[in-house]
């Protein structure tokens, strides 16, 4: 069942689960830990809810491991309620407890509540991990609560967080500046990180150039996309939308045809229509 939970095969995880039980087999805290993972990552809701019941029924609901996946399983399931309801019931909640019920908010979109949560461990000393600021930042990033965002992120600093700060964090800040207009700074902060700045960092800027209309910074990012990048297509193509964009119709030319020069060709785009088959 752990293995099956691990590659994210939920309703095999389930059926053995079933034949288990119809074997007489003894369950335990980790059994139950395994397949609420593997039914908040591909089964159904109803076989979690069956799930839920048996726990009830063997007495495991008070142990915190096992509440901490039925948080899990049913924020992934996108059952808010339900997973603040379970987490209501957790006598001592530890750091994983927050951080799945903060991971449902954010993963359906309620930065608000992401907030709320952030800030209630704060108010409770509950020290934070990476994981938690990451989905902060995200939430806040999402949600455009800038100043909030930039508050949690100074405090990654002030508490000694930022040392072990992945490419993620600044790229969840640069998109959070991004997203408000505040390209220079985003800048500021992407030259002044103590990491090599990722694709995803400058592809963050310059998404935010393009919505922005920033023709400066965008050519600066793209260009450095293709320094690092040589031969990345999208990274050309970028630049010769940055250019076309602001009416720079040359400029776009001449980024075309570098990149036939260095035999570069562009993904194509494509799109699937799916052709509904009943089956009888």
């Amino acid at each position: 069942i752990s293995g099956l939970s691990c590659l994210g095969r939920g309703n095999e995880a389930f059926q053995q689960f079933l034949e288990m039980r119809r074997h007489g087999a003894d369950t335990d805290m980790f059994t139950f830990g395994s397949m609420l993972k593997a039914i908040g990552s591909s089964s159904s809701l109803l076989e979690g809810r069956q799930v839920h019941a048996l726990i009830l029924k063997t007495g495991y609901e008070s142990d915190v491991n096992v509440q901490n996946g039925l948080i899990s399983m049913y924020a992934r399931r996108g059952e808010i309620g339900e997973a603040r309801d379970v987490f209501a019931l957790v006598e001592a909640p530890d750091l994983v407890s927050w951080n799945s019920l903060l991971t449902g908010y954010a993963q359906h979109g309620y930065g608000k509540e992401v907030v709320e949560v952030f800030e209630q461990m704060r108010r409770l000393n509950v020290q934070p991990d990476n994981t938690t600021f990451l989905l902060v930042l995200t939430a806040c990033s999402h949600a455009g609560l800038v100043d909030t965002g930039l508050e949690y992120f100074n405090l990654m600093k002030t508490n000694g967080f930022l040392a072990g700060a992945r490419l993620e964090h600044y790229t969840c800040v640069v998109d959070l500046l991004g997203r408000a207009g505040h390209l220079q700074e985003a800048e500021a902060l992407i030259n002044d990180m103590p990491i090599a700045p990722g694709v995803s960092v400058y592809r963050a800027l310059l998404s935010a150039c393009q919505i922005h209309g920033n023709l400066e910074i965008a050519i600066r990012v793209t260009t450095r996309l293709i320094e690092l990048y040589p031969h990345d297509s999208s990274a050309h193509v970028q630049l010769s939308k940055a250019f076309a964009g602001d009416g720079h119709w040359g400029d776009a030319a001449e980024v075309r045809e570098a990149m036939a020069g260095k035999g570069i060709v562009k993904n194509p785009a494509w799109s699937c229509v799916e052709d509904r088959v009943q089956v009888g």
